[in-house]
């Protein structure tokens, strides 16, 4: 019987689970590796049973799976042969194949291009083409690991938000902030999902107001389609975020010209990963290097400069000046009282 998309997700995650000699691994524990992902991926969430079917179907053929025997006493589980590999092939039709095949060659021209395309791109593209040539994928997720928090809550509802998105459908969030005990609903028009710092965001733009808000998916209880006309948001949103770092934009927020002076033995890492695509550079001395670019004042540029500590020094404007310079105060007064 052909896998479907969930089983082949799960036996590819049971397969790294029984190759792994760093822990042990029960029943609990690989429900829960399953639960991670497969919410991460699909949304779904994923039963003690189905994984405990799983196991036993892996153990008869074509899988023919040996487990230790110690261990399986023991009720954990891991290859008996830990070089073992399952071959986890899903069963295309032809018409699926072509479908996969039609769709590698129309990637293939940006996925081709390293300047146009991102690692997941690239990731994703490699393992197409391993499907369209019939060889497993069992151990192609662990080939790149890619920042990703599995503990993060809300993602269930990344895919219906996606499609609110594209269908351009107004929704009602169940939200509960970091600031509130209790949940509000929040009617919005939504534009795009960001992701910064290894959490998802919608940005979106609250019915009663114009401007653009962000409302982190784990703090999303439920997704319901309002029924009112839909409000494009009147301004390319991704050209908002092209001078904004993270995701957090107020309307009293205009670009503003930042510069900063930096340690030269740190400048290497400015350089290769900048605050800005148009970050330039100022002047140049052995001590030191001073750039500028254009931004907009939030908190997450606030603590981007932080994390520099000492090797950095904010010269404009005079208002993130003195923001940073009260977040080092602060934190001086706190160790100053330490003994």
């Amino acid at each position: 019987m052909p896998l479907n998309k969930d089983q082949l997700l799960r036996y590819q995650i049971l397969n790294a689970c029984f190759k792994d000699t760093s822990r042990l691994y029960d029943i609990n524990a690989l429900t829960e590796c399953c639960q991670k992902e497969t919410l991460s991926v699909y949304g779904k969430s994923v039963s003690k049973r189905s994984v405990h079917n799983d196991i036993r179907l892996l153990q008869f053929a074509p899988y023919n799976v040996e487990f230790d025997d110690d261990l399986k006493k023991r009720h954990y589980y891991r290859y008996a042969d830990t070089s073992f590999n399952l071959d986890i092939v899903s069963d295309l039709s032809n018409r699926e194949k072509s479908v996969l095949h039609e769709t590698v060659e129309i990637l293939r021209p940006l996925c081709d291009d390293p300047e146009s395309s991102t690692p997941l791109m690239q990731w994703m593209f490699m393992s197409l083409q391993q499907l369209v040539a019939g060889r497993p994928l069992a151990d192609t997720s662990s080939c790149v690991i890619f920042e990703n928090n599995n503990a993060l809550a809300g993602m269930g509802n990344f895919n219906i938000l996606l499609e609110c998105i594209i269908n351009r459908h107004p929704v009602t969030l169940r939200y509960r902030s970091f600031k509130s005990n209790s949940p509000r609903n929040i009617n919005v028009h939504p534009y795009c999902l960001k992701q910064y710092n290894s959490r998802w965001y919608l940005i979106a733009s609250p019915d009663k107001y114009k401007n653009i808000a962000s409302y982190a998916l784990d703090r999303i209880l439920t997704v319901d389609i309002w029924k009112a006309p839909f409000r494009p948001s009147g301004v390319a949103v991704d050209s908002l975020f092209s001078d904004t770092i993270g995701v957090t934009i107020t309307s009293s927020a205009k670009v503003e010209r930042v510069v900063l002076k930096i340690d030269a033995a740190r400048y290497p890492y400015v350089e290769t990963k900048p605050f800005s695509e148009k970050q330039k550079i100022m002047d140049k001395d052995p001590q030191s290097v001073t750039i500028s670019f254009p931004m907009r004042l939030n908190p997450e540029l606030v603590s981007e400069i932080l994390s520099f500590g000492g090797d950095i020094e904010v010269l404009e404007p005079a208002s993130l000046r003195q923001e940073i310079a009260r977040h080092v105060v602060s934190a001086c007064n706190h160790y100053a009282r330490v003994q």
